[in-house]
């Protein structure tokens, strides 16, 4: 049946959120997915963030380690940009909280990146 079901019900896509990342810490345990949309029927997008930056490389580690949600699912793996704070970052007073900039993300401008 796949991960497919998942989407059948509200709370599916909290579990899907949930699962991956669980998976994620088991690939690095400073890994955060800092959000989960899916664009289309058969696509998931993971915005990923990482205290020491995101950058292509961890793109692709974390595209092969959920290697196996490509059976139901295209993937995209991106930086919630330059102004998202990782959860567990020391909160600076001037910064307001976001959940991502995906303006930022979509230009491929990953977080730590110059």
């Amino acid at each position: 049946m796949g991960l497919a079901h998942f989407f059948f019900a509200p709370n599916r896509m909290a579990d899907l959120q949930q699962n991956i990342q669980q998976q994620l810490s088991e690939l690095d345990s400073q890994l955060d997915l800092v959000a989960l949309e899916r664009p289309g029927s058969e696509a998931l997008r993971l915005y990923i963030d990482h205290p020491d930056g995101v950058d292509l490389a961890l793109c692709e580690r974390v595209t092969k380690h959920l290697g196996h949600l490509l059976a139901d699912f295209s993937l995209e793996v991106s930086s919630p940009g330059p102004k998202h704070r990782n959860r567990n970052a020391t909160p600076v007073a001037s910064e307001p909280a976001s959940v991502s900039d995906s303006s930022r993300a979509s230009e491929g401008e990953p977080r730590g990146v110059q």
